[in-house]
């Protein structure tokens, strides 16, 4: 049967013609240099030119279904060549434009010119654009021959350089003495290549521990990984989020775990120009998950030529991770980041039972206890000690961990009331990371708790650096004022954090408190009844610390029977769940029962309430230290 004859098609845009089907380019009538996997990549955005074309498109157009390769570095490799050859620019594109995280697409005019057709101009887009395997099948087929010469290749090459499955690399390199000055960067949540949004929690576990390991180094501000976030799928370009972050660089990348095979592709750009410094491949056994973090902070410090502190990957390095244990760390992590403390706890104690040498995975569960407490699904005298113990075993297996050094500091000062101890901790987490912005923060609020404000500030002020638009951070840094009576500014603060956390109940209830100070008493209850209304709508943490607020706000207000209602609402809470005797004070000191308030800050000192902490300082306890029961208290806090 006699085949149709093809129509032979060219391509026209700026000075530039193209033949797909002959692989040539020309300018200017002049044939132009463009060979392998540009030629491919060209040939799909002028097919679907005015369209987003995503990277998954081009894994199914420049790669078979089977083959295990990175084919992030490939696309960025290949675009980049195809840009050198166009003579194009990732910022002012006029022919390929970036989609951060997504694709690319053709932005410029193209007419098309075929055989028994008159030129025609084009739509920029289709309505119905063809698949990519229909387009390119034949093509496909066409290259199978070459694919196995090179596959060949492929395999002699890597049995000489891969003998110990050590690194695969795709390096794309400016040059060490060449590159840029980097002093702040921002690690940008790593993609999930593996097609299975269930392995979510991977890719962010993974960007989790690689933001902790570059956060080690001194000369380098890393922005903390709640800060990041916000990106996860963002059409914000590098420029501009780098410019949101304030920071010099960015690193993005992907993970894809298949069978007991991880690999991670990493790459570090220039924030105000989008120009790719470095880029690298790893793949490892799963067993080496950590190395590979290890390699990677490695190369990046020689790229901006930063060094890292001595012990840094000594002790990862020292044993392989258990696979099963690193994969319930990880998903500790999530959840703990999600604020979902018991699942927290349980998959680090599920670590911890897989590894008892898991020094990571014990300062998992010291801070998964001491948030049980912090935010009051227990007693304080029960969850702190655990958080404790699993610190020190922390500590124990790996005194290099910041994060055990953060939480023991944390149970010293809530239950031990060991302020220098707890101080020495803290300095020694910082000294570890100092871009730790949890040591960072609890260790401003100590100072500020002491009385040392003018410290505790600038320490609190260094998280937010750190977690610019953190929840905690924003509240923190906000609240701080009002603890040093500052409330003018406090309410500034705090009316910018709800702004950027309208649904965050914390920045409501203290904006309320504050309105407080200031005689602003109907502004105040709406505050924190909407920070009420908040929690108990999200029905993640228990309701106890801020309907105690609302009804201390009841009180100074003279709505002493609201305020009454609301002692009434948290017995019949604590008849089946947990209250904290430091609710039951504060209410009482609202309506001015100093006798009762005293009676419940004994029970809250010996249940080791978290808030006491507070005392020396909270401007809600002013009308009591006078008495000489506020000063015996706060002596057995042993406030310096």
């Amino acid at each position: 049967m006699q085949q149709t004859a093809r129509c032979a098609r060219i391509f026209r845009f700026g000075p530039f013609e193209f033949d797909p089907d002959n692989r040539e380019l020309r300018k200017h009538g002049l044939k132009v240099r463009l060979v392998g996997q540009p030629t491919e990549v060209l040939t799909l955005l002028l097919e679907r030119r005015g369209e987003l074309v995503r990277r998954e498109e081009f894994r199914q157009l420049l790669w078979a279904s089977d083959t295990f390769v990175e084919f992030e570095h490939g696309v960025n490799a290949a675009v980049m060549r195809l840009r050198e050859v166009l003579g194009d620019s990732a910022d002012q594109p006029r022919y390929v434009e970036t989609l951060p995280r997504q694709g690319y697409r053709f932005v410029a005019a193209v007419e098309t010119r075929e055989s028994n057709a008159s030129r025609i101009a084009t739509p920029p887009a289709r309505e119905n654009p063809p698949q990519p395997e229909k387009i390119f099948g034949a093509r496909a087929k066409r290259r199978t021959i070459g694919w196995i010469a090179g596959i060949g290749l492929v395999l002699v090459a890597l049995s000489v350089f891969l003998i110990d499955w050590k690194l695969f690399r795709l390096p794309i390199r400016s040059g060490s003495t060449n590159a840029p000055s980097i002093r702040s960067i921002a690690v940008l949540p790593l993609l999930n290549m593996s097609g299975d949004p269930n392995q979510e929690y991977f890719a962010d576990g993974m960007t989790d521990e690689l933001v902790a390991r570059l956060s080690r180094i001194r000369s380098l501000k890393v922005i903390s990984r709640t800060s990041v976030m916000q990106y996860k799928e963002t059409r914000k370009t590098i420029p501009q989020i780098a410019r949101e972050l304030n920071v010099d660089a960015v690193i993005e990348g992907s993970v894809v775990r298949a069978g007991r095979r991880i690999r991670v592709t990493a790459q570090l750009i220039q924030a105000a120009t989008d120009l790719h410094l470095w880029a690298q491949t790893y793949e490892r056994d799963v067993t080496d998950v950590l190395a590979i973090q290890s390699d990677i902070t490695e190369d990046i410090a020689h790229e901006i030529r930063a060094t890292l502190p001595a012990p840094d990957a000594e002790v990862v390095r020292s044993r392989p991770v258990n696979p099963k244990a690193h994969e319930l760390y990880l998903q500790g992590r999530y959840h703990i980041l999600k604020g979902e403390f018991r699942k927290a706890l349980e998959s680090f104690s599920q670590a911890v039972r897989e590894d008892s040498d898991y020094a990571a995975a014990y300062a998992g569960v010291a801070d998964s206890q001491n948030m049980l407490g912090l935010y009051e699904f227990m007693a304080g005298k029960d969850a702190f000690p655990l958080g404790q113990a699993a610190a020190l075993k922390a500590l124990e297996l790996d005194d290099t961990l910041a994060e055990g050094h953060t939480s023991l500091a944390w149970t010293k000062l809530v239950h031990d009331y060991d302020w220098s101890g707890a101080e020495r901790e803290f300095r020694r987490a910082l000294e570890l990371n100092p871009n730790y912005e949890t040591a960072h923060l609890w260790y401003g609020l100590e100072l500020v708790w002491e009385g040392r404000f003018d410290s505790g500030v600038a320490e609190v002020q260094k998280a937010k650096e750190l977690a610019p638009f953190a929840v905690r951070t924003s509240t923190t840094a906000a609240l701080v004022f009002c603890l040093t009576h500052q409330y003018d500014t406090a309410i500034i603060r705090l009316k910018e954090a709800v702004e950027l956390h309208p649904a965050e109940p914390g920045g409501h209830v203290w904006l309320g408190l504050t309105y407080l100070k200031k005689g602003m008493n109907e502004q105040a209850i709406a505050e924190i009844q909407r920070g009420v209304e908040l929690l108990a709508s999200a029905k993640q943490r228990p309701v106890n610390v801020p309907l105690a607020r609302l009804g201390y706000a009841y009180g100074v207000s003279g709505k002493r029977h609201e305020a009454v209602m609301v002692l009434e609402r948290l017995r019949t809470i604590s008849a089946t769940s947990y209250v904290s005797a430091f609710s039951f004070a504060v209410v009482h000191v609202g309506l001015g029962h100093n006798d009762d308030a005293f009676t419940w800050l004994q029970k809250a000192y010996d249940e080791r309430a978290p808030e006491l902490v507070f005392l020396k300082v909270d401007p809600r306890f002013d009308s009591l230290r006078s008495d000489t029961r506020y000063q015996d208290l706060l002596r057995r806090m042993n406030f310096p």
